[in-house]
């Protein structure tokens, strides 16, 4: 092994210290670096050519017949690059190897002394991986250090592949001295390498850069010029040929196009089943933590590849925008072209989002209009279809009075209206629709649009599905009360029927009586009643007319209470109050008169109807403050 002080050795110092002859010799190692230093300059030449070409002339001087050469990599170790061997190449075997691991001590001596390294017997010697030496057929190898500026920046090893060599300390400096001049001009092969690598790079981002700023500049043009959502995922579609996929903010499909060539059928989105797979939610997780775009890896659910971007707004999330591997593999184009059609369309989705507030204000702002009468009513007129108001349906308000001090975040503003008002829609399934909504203190009114019927009355419909809506609408939003009004056939009449529905619900609310759903008309005459004699007058109105009655069939066991209000809600047909209350009709008569007899009432005058029936609704309006006005049980009177 050389001293580590020869490491300065210059092939002029060697050869001036060399006897006769080695001026052949000289000639020989500058000619060979000649051919190396050409090489170098060459605009065509790759740094591995160069590599190879010092390892063979470097084999030639030392009369071996194999090298490898390896590089020097940023953590430390050496990466082999290519190899030289009399009679096969080596370059794949040598670049799957790395030396100057833990346990080659051999590559950390010439790194330690950046001078040539000698072992003999290499299978043997501590120094080396000898698994390796046995793999390759090594005996005496040397190992010589690429050194520029003191650093070593690659080592050739060079061997007689399966023969003993002996290596004179002659070969080790004419090693050291070629090396030494090798080193520089292998320097300079890796700056060009790394300089047409840095072109090669810039090249390629810039027209990445110029293909993803072309889709930014289109998509957004199209956005300006007012085009769907649709047509932009078709124009996306156009400048990348693949699908594209636009979901919601919980991964929810809202729309999707793909090239005419695939001629797909079906969407290629992730399923909701899909989303909760690990890998989807690893990829959302990404995103969590700040990238940008994620790629999916294909498998047997997803079928393809994906690239998803999330799409935000004022830093919340308002989408994904979903590019599918299918037809055309992806490109180094298609990452940042995405993104930069996420741009485009959150300025879309934004766009969207802020007219769609806007017009529901404004439509919240003419519902109020007609409600409280502010505009006039041609005014009024004219701008319904603006808003979707059809003039020629006829329209019932709902009004929707919420519990004091209901706990729930959602159960407020906006959010708590727009819920509501989905909520009622999708259980009205066709036979209304829900047209517009806003907000009084401590209510909300909805408008419906309703059909005609013959009665002019709310559909059994309408009275079925609002039913159904009722349960979930005091569970999720504390509905206490929900009131329909009678259908109105003019906007002109929607004030009046806002403001006998607001004098109700404040009767529902004075009687504390339970969480219900009623119609208007079911209690307009306690309505007209309490508004001109109060409650006290209604509560004392239906004592006095149904006392008698009440105080019969407690002492009878009887059912006359119970047959008057089947009466009246039979519209006074006997055989309808019959089947209501399953018994003969005769026994309906029987009762009637008896309901002469004990108390005023006289069944069969319509005014006497109608003062029955204004007392019946106060009796189930306030039946909690009733006493002796409780309703009378099942029990059937014997005739």
């Amino acid at each position: 092994m050389a001293d580590g002080q020869e490491r300065s050795v210059t092939i002029s110092e060697l050869f001036a210290l060399e006897s006769a002859g080695s001026g052949e010799l000289y000639g020989e190692v500058v000619g060979a670096f000649e051919e190396v230093a050409l090489l170098t300059t060459s605009d065509s030449a790759e740094i591995n050519d160069v590599l190879r070409l010092v390892g063979q002339r470097l084999c030639e001087l030392l009369k071996v017949s194999r090298c490898s050469v390896y590089l020097r990599r940023d953590d430390g170790r050496f990466q082999g690059q290519v190899g030289y061997c009399v009679g096969r190449r080596i370059d794949a075997g040598v670049s799957r190897l790395v030396a100057g691991v833990d346990d080659d001590q051999f590559t950390a001596e010439i790194v330690r002394t950046a001078a040539p390294v000698l072992v003999q017997n290499a299978t043997q010697d501590p120094r080396t991986i000898q698994r390796t030496m046995r793999q390759w057929g090594v005996l005496d190898m040397l190992g010589v250090p690429l050194v520029v500026g003191g650093e070593v920046i690659g080592i050739i090893y060079v061997d007689n592949q399966g023969e003993r060599h002996e290596y004179t300390n002659r070969d080790v400096k004419l090693a050291q001295a070629f090396a030494g001049l090798s080193a520089l001009a292998v320097r300079q092969g890796w700056l060009y390498k790394q300089l047409g690598e840095r072109a090669r790079i810039i090249d390629e981002q810039r027209q990445v850069l110029g293909a993803s700023a072309a889709v930014h500049n289109r998509v957004t043009r199209a956005v300006l010029d007012g085009a769907d959502i649709d047509a932009i995922l078709s124009l996306i579609v156009e400048l990348l040929g693949k699908p594209v996929v636009l979901y919601g903010p919980k991964l929810e499909m809202l729309s999707w196009a793909s090239p005419e060539s695939l001629e797909m059928k079906a969407c290629p989105a992730i399923t909701p089943a899909q989303v909760e797979l690990q890998w989807v939610q690893d990829a959302l997780g990404a995103l969590d933590d700040g990238r940008s775009t994620v790629m999916m890896r294909a498998t047997p659910e997803l079928r393809c590849r994906r690239l998803l971007v999330r799409m935000l707004i004022d830093r919340e999330c308002v989408g994904y925008l979903e590019l599918c591997e299918l037809g055309r593999s992806f490109s180094q184009v298609d990452s940042k072209a995405l993104e930069q059609a996420a741009m485009a369309v959150s300025l879309k989705l934004l766009s969207d989002q802020r007219n769609a507030d806007i017009y529901r204000q404004e439509r919240e702002e003419y519902f109020a209009d007609i409600l409280y009468g502010r505009r006039d009513l041609e005014s009024l007129t004219t701008r319904a279809e603006s808003f979707g108001f059809d003039v020629d349906r006829r329209h019932v308000v709902l009004r929707l009075q919420y519990a004091d001090g209901f706990d729930d975040i959602d159960a407020t503003g906006n959010t708590r209206r727009s819920s509501a008002a989905q909520l009622v829609s999708k259980s009205l399934d066709g036979c209304a629709k829900c047209v517009a909504y806003t907000g009084v203190p401590g209510a909300d009114l909805l408008l419906l649009e309703v059909p005609v019927t013959e009665t002019g009355a709310a559909g059994a419909a309408l009275a079925e599905a609002l039913s159904h809506a009722f349960a979930p609408l005091n569970e999720r939003f504390g509905v206490r009360f929900a009131v329909v009004s009678d259908p109105c056939r003019s906007l002109g009449e929607l004030p009046t029927a806002a403001e006998k529905i607001r004098e109700i619900a404040g009767l529902l609310r004075d009687a504390a009586t339970e969480s219900r759903l009623v119609f208007a008309r079911d209690l307009e005459l306690i309505r007209l009643v309490t508004r001109r004699d109060g409650i006290q007058g209604a509560l004392k109105h239906a004592e006095d007319l149904l006392s008698p009655l009440v105080e019969h069939d407690e002492a009878n066991a009887g059912a006359l209470v119970e047959t008057l209000r089947a009466f009246v809600g039979s519209q006074a047909q006997i055989r309808a109050t019959a089947a209501t209350l399953g018994v003969h009709e005769n026994t309906v008569r029987y009762r009637l008169n008896r309901i002469r007899e004990v108390s005023s009432i006289e069944p069969e005058r319509l005014d006497a109807l109608l003062t029955v029936s204004v007392a019946l609704q106060a009796q189930s309006l306030f039946a909690t403050g009733l006493s002796r006005l409780s309703t009378t049980t099942n029990a059937t009177e014997e005739v």
